[in-house]
């Protein structure tokens, strides 16, 4: 009978907690903001990061909601190809947050207070406090139209629906982006990391290359800045600017840009070697030898991986890498059709297969202006010296069958 008091009292004090805690509200002085992070040198934080950031000196509320949050481990790569990353909505007291992205990422933080009711931001507090509850914070990571930046806006809308008035079109026209597809627009952050750019631009296919409406343009963290920045809300004397502060709290730390060795070896330079050698052993003197078969074997069956790899994509995957162009150079066949050039009899199915696989690197190659996926320039010299090789071991292959 006492264990049931017990329990009963607990029960009877845990409602109260829960109940209190339901009915949080936020004070006068309170303030909402959005914060925008600039771009880290990861490449998963290349193109920044945005979070909500809600203080309250009367309460000691003083928290980010980071809608950004996933574990890092030995699948994160193979998940975020797959698009099957799974992230959440963190609750994190800011100080927190702000130590890891302003001093130990050398990130810009900038700050964009809203111009919000007390009423209006307990609405928007209360939607993100139950959003934050286990059974309601994870969600399907999508690149473009479901990440940390979409959410907040999306948050907001359907706070405030129509109190809110966004501009989206002005803004792409004032950073000269109207008319823009997904590629263009992440394109210019991923400069410092060609490398990375490249991984991004070979698994994710013609989908990249859709023109999206300018309110699709949030995706990106500095154009959901730049959005608040000329949004308006209602208020009781009609539509007042969504943003009334807009300070910034760190200011990273430019560093003077050095060549490293990972600028010399950038995309291009390296596939440009590739070519050269391509042209080198292309001379009457290298054509049937040893070294020009193991280069030939290695040009082809790394590009059938790549092949191979793009097709797992394609069919296994649950995002963008459906349609993907870089298939007309990454040919799957050749992973199997390379070991052939090793062999001194004459197979008419491989030299077949390699002419017209050099015939299909041609006309790539002419039509690269007009092709509806935009393929990374780095490809260039890549499909070039596969198709210099591709005929050079046509030739070898009826030059076997001619002394046959």
């Amino acid at each position: 009978m006492k264990l049931k008091v017990k329990n009963s009292s607990l029960i009877f004090f845990l409602l109260i907690f829960i109940s209190n805690h339901a009915s949080a509200q936020l004070a006068e002085n309170s303030k909402i903001s959005l914060l925008t992070i600039g771009p880290g040198k990861d490449v998963y934080s290349a193109f920044g990061h945005s979070a909500i950031r809600i203080s309250d000196p009367a309460t000691g509320i003083d928290n980010v909601y980071n809608y950004g949050t996933f574990t890092f481990d030995n699948n994160f790569y193979i998940n975020f190809a797959k698009g099957e990353n799974i992230y959440w909505l963190s609750v994190v007291p800011f100080k927190q947050e702000y130590y890891y992205w302003a001093i130990k990422e050398n990130r810009t933080v900038i700050q964009q207070t809203l111009n919000l009711t007390v009423p209006q931001k307990n609405d928007l507090y209360h939607f993100l406090e139950n959003n934050a509850l286990v059974q309601n914070r994870t969600y399907r990571y999508d690149y473009f139209y479901d990440n940390c930046s979409n959410r907040i806006d999306n948050a907001l809308k359907k706070v405030f629906g129509y109190s809110l008035k966004f501009y989206a079109d002005k803004v792409a026209e004032e950073r000269s982006q109207s008319g823009s597809t997904i590629r263009q627009l992440t394109h210019q952050y991923l400069q410092q990391s060609k490398w990375g750019e490249l991984g991004i631009e070979t698994c994710l296919g013609i989908e990249m290359d859709r023109k999206i409406k300018p309110e699709q343009f949030k995706f990106l963290p500095d154009f959901l800045m730049w959005n608040y920045d000329k949004a308006e809300i209602k208020s009781d004397h009609g539509f007042i600017p969504l943003v009334m502060d807009k300070i910034v709290l760190y200011q990273s730390n430019e560093q003077i840009n050095k060549v490293t060795l990972s600028g010399y070896f950038s995309p291009i330079v390296c596939f440009s070697i590739i070519l050269l050698l391509a042209f080198i052993i292309s001379f009457p003197k290298f054509k049937q030898s040893i070294l020009a078969r193991i280069f030939d074997f290695t040009l082809f069956f790394v590009c059938g991986i790549a092949g191979f790899l793009l097709l797992f994509l394609w069919f296994f995957t649950t995002h963008y890498s459906q349609v993907n162009l870089n298939l007309l150079w990454a040919n799957p066949l050749g992973l199997f059709l390379s070991f052939g050039l090793f062999s001194r009899k004459n197979n008419r199915i491989i030299a077949g297969y390699y002419f017209y696989y050099g015939l299909l690197l041609v006309l790539t190659i002419l039509g690269w202006a007009i092709l509806p996926q935009q393929l990374n320039f780095a490809y260039l010299p890549v499909c070039l010296a596969l198709a210099l090789r591709c005929f050079s071991a046509y030739s070898v292959g009826l030059h076997r069958g001619a002394r046959r």
